[in-house]
């Protein structure tokens, strides 16, 4: 490829002329500032350079930053001559604070929607720094009207002084309020250089796929060209390099050693790849460096938003071993608002070093619901409602169709637990759970809330006493505590009595292995069993007397917990705790509990005047935790259905004790025992990832669809 240092073309003062290299005054001309920003060039001019032409070029030749501004507010930028790639001269970054501090141009004047660009240029660091960084091309937009995203154009990984080449491609859609190109780094006291900058465009129309006409891979990696290939260390400390050692196809894989930590790792940032909504496969062929001992690896996912980070399995713990390639293979979809996100594989435990190859992330081509075949929740009309968990993604497109069409219930599965609507002390995130809520308003669905109190998925913050130390139990402790719970409640309660009737107040109190079968949470240990009455005190007092209030819990087909559980009720209900209703998970497997125990429970229950919902029902397919099938054997989905139509059949019976019956996920593509006990294929609910009826919902609503089985339903 050719040098950058000199333009493809200048411009003559007589009749602003556009002449090819060279001919300017009879002498070759090193790349003039921006050419949007020189005063002899207009935009017309710049629409004429056409495709595959340069329209901005930045060498720092005439000692200032042409265009260029600093980013972050301690930031400096200077054209110096101490270092260039080109010429004599470059842009030098220094006082820098925050990875994302650098240099920064605006490109808005440059650039149109739906045109695609090619985006290069050299940086070097300045040589004070010994740890590696990574070194990004950035793009900030600001779309008219909407959110600010920021989208990386090509990185990479260097601990060297010497001139490294960033190049990528970038374009967007839509009306943009702001657009800036800076460079980042992920060490924020490293300063460095960047010459040679320039932006060409390289095609004349939109390039995204049509969402209805997905185009295979979205990133491919076999590492053949004995590159990276955009996979970096995550922590800096490791070392993540093409090896010809080892391979599961061809002559290279990708190997990763000197990790520090577990989840130390190979790093790809897929923020540009991944579309909000839109669901991926993923696949990598993982095998241990030769004399480490067995470990299990996973791929995991970081999402960054608004500068917090949040993790997610994509694929669980996998055993590998030096003796052969482990195939992870799993499906993700990015469900939330993302400022950055990257897949990294990482350990369960320890550091072993190992390989990666045949890396594949893939776009699912777009879902769609069938549309002719009998609503679910009108099957069972008069007798309960029929609900499914959500998240706010699932509000749009096949998702929200699927909803619509078979549900008159919903729940959020993970927006309107504590951390996620209160993650820090006074700090509410609404948006998520007020789409939902939202959704459910406009389609007249119900409401189940899930959940204000828990032990797990709580900020730490709750915990802490007045000096950010863990709470021991103490009269001030406990105080502090019970406030803070009021306080969030009320908050919540607040704003959605209007809209739920079903709220699930506390959750997850009961453990049967404890002498007197309460879990010892920190709620716990802290206020004993204050949390509880308090917690539904204060909603009554909120919500008002028509709500109903539950106590929601697993497993309560077991004899020991049950009875514990309804122990605990009884009791609170003789001192007037207003609890109106026991919500059973019921995350059952194909061949336990029996239907006969879990209807029991709902009886002992309704023997107390109380309400009775299903609110996590799902059926996995294992009777084991370690027990693992790459393709589900239709025999297993025919007995799935059969218990199924037996288990509702049951609800039918019970129907005056049960108001809801809420299935845990609109889909296998989005169950969350994909990663639970184990990383495995699971299809535990009512409709397939590509959300096409199952015999699960045959069974339910035309048995007569379902193939029979001589050995029957499994009691």
């Amino acid at each position: 490829m050719r040098s950058y240092r000199y333009t493809t073309f200048c411009v003559m003062l007589t009749g602003a002329m556009l002449l090819p290299v060279g001919w300017c005054g009879g002498a070759v001309v090193k790349a003039a500032p921006s050419v949007e920003h020189s005063p002899l060039v207009s935009k017309t001019m710049l629409a004429t350079a056409g495709v595959n032409k340069t329209i901005g070029t930045y060498g720092f030749e005439q000692g200032n930053s042409e265009g260029w501004k600093p980013r972050g507010a301690n930031t400096q930028i200077a054209s110096v001559s101490e270092a260039a790639y080109g010429g004599t001269h470059s842009l030098k970054t220094t006082s820098r604070t925050a990875n994302w501090n650098g240099a920064e141009l605006d490109v808005k004047p440059l650039l149109q929607p739906g045109v695609e660009y090619e985006i290069s240029g050299y940086v070097k660091l300045d040589g004070k720094a010994a740890v590696p960084s990574v070194i990004k091309l950035t793009v900030e937009q600001q779309s008219t009207g909407g959110s600010t995203e920021w989208k990386t154009v090509a990185q990479t990984e260097t601990a060297d002084t010497a001139w490294v080449k960033l190049q990528g491609r970038y374009k967007f859609t839509g009306n943009m309020d702001a657009l800036k190109l800076y460079i980042e780094n992920s060490n924020p006291a490293q300063a460095y250089y960047v010459d040679e900058v320039e932006i060409r465009q390289v095609s004349e129309t939109p390039v995204t796929p049509s969402p209805t006409e997905p185009t295979g891979d979205v990133v491919s990696a076999g590492f053949e060209e004995g590159t990276t290939q955009g996979w970096v260390s995550r922590l800096g400390s490791e070392k993540v390099r093409a090896s010809n050692a080892d391979a599961r196809t061809g002559s290279y894989s990708l190997l990763t050693t000197g990790r520090q930590q577990a989840y130390a790792g190979p790093k790809l940032d897929v923020t540009a790849k991944l579309q909000k909504g839109s669901q991926y496969t993923v696949s990598a062929w993982v095998k241990l460096a030769s004399g480490e001992q067995p470990a299990k690896v996973r791929l995991s996912v970081q999402r960054d938003y608004q500068g917090k980070s949040a993790y997610e399995t994509v694929i669980g713990d996998t055993a590998i071993t030096t003796g052969g390639w482990a195939h992870l293979s799993g499906t993700y979809t990015l469900a939330h608002d993302a400022d950055a996100v990257s897949m990294y594989l990482e350990t369960a435990a320890g550091t072993s070093s190992f390989y990666m190859d045949d890396f594949e992330l893939s776009l699912v081509p777009p879902l769609a619901i069938e549309k002719d075949i009998p609503s679910l929740h009108g099957i069972y009309q008069g007798q309960f409602n029929i609900g499914t968990a959500i998240m706010a993604f699932q509000t749009e497109g096949a998702y929200g169709e699927l909803v619509q069409k078979h549900f008159n219930s919903i729940v959020a599965g993970n927006e309107m637990k504590p951390v996620s609507l209160q993650p820090s002390e006074g700090q509410f995130h609404w948006e998520e759970a007020d789409k939902i809520v939202q959704f459910a308003k406009q389609h007249g669905l119900a409401i189940r809330f899930h959940t204000l109190v828990w032990h797990n998925q709580t900020g730490d913050w709750m915990f802490k006493d007045k000096n950010g130390q863990p709470m021991t139990p103490t009269a001030e402790n406990k105080k502090l505590l019970l406030d803070r719970l009021e306080t969030h409640i009320r908050t919540v309660a607040a704003r959605y009595k209007n809209d739920i009737t079903d709220w699930d107040v506390v959750n997850e109190v009961i453990d049967p292995d404890q002498p007197d079968g309460m879990r010892r949470s920190m709620w716990y240990q802290i206020t004993g069993t204050d949390y509880i009455e308090k917690a539904f005190r204060v909603t009554r007092e909120v919500v008002g007397p028509n709500a109903r209030l539950f106590i929601n819990d697993y497993n309560t087909d077991e004899p020991k917990k049950r009875d514990f559980l309804y122990n605990l009720v009884r009791d609170l209900l003789a001192k007037g705790v207003p609890i109106d209703g026991v919500g059973h998970q019921s995350h059952i497997r194909l061949e336990f509990p029996s239907i006969s125990q879990i209807e029991q429970s709902i009886e002992k229950f309704a023997s107390l005047g109380l309400d009775n919902q299903i609110t996590e029902l799902d059926m996995g397919l294992y009777s084991n935790d370690t027990d693992r099938y790459e393709t589900i054997p239709e025999s297993m989905l025919i007995r799935q259905a059969q218990r199924y139509r037996a288990l509702f059949d049951m609800f039918s019976r019970q129907q005056e004790h049960i108001s809801n019956v809420t299935i845990w996920g609109t889909d296998d593509g989005n169950t969350w025992l994909s990663n639970f006990p184990i990383a495995r294929l699971d299809k535990p609910l009512l409709f397939d990832e590509r959300l096409k009826a199952k015999y699960a919902y045959w069974a339910l609503v035309d048995p007569s669809k379902v193939p029979v089985l001589s050995a029957g339903v499994t009691k």
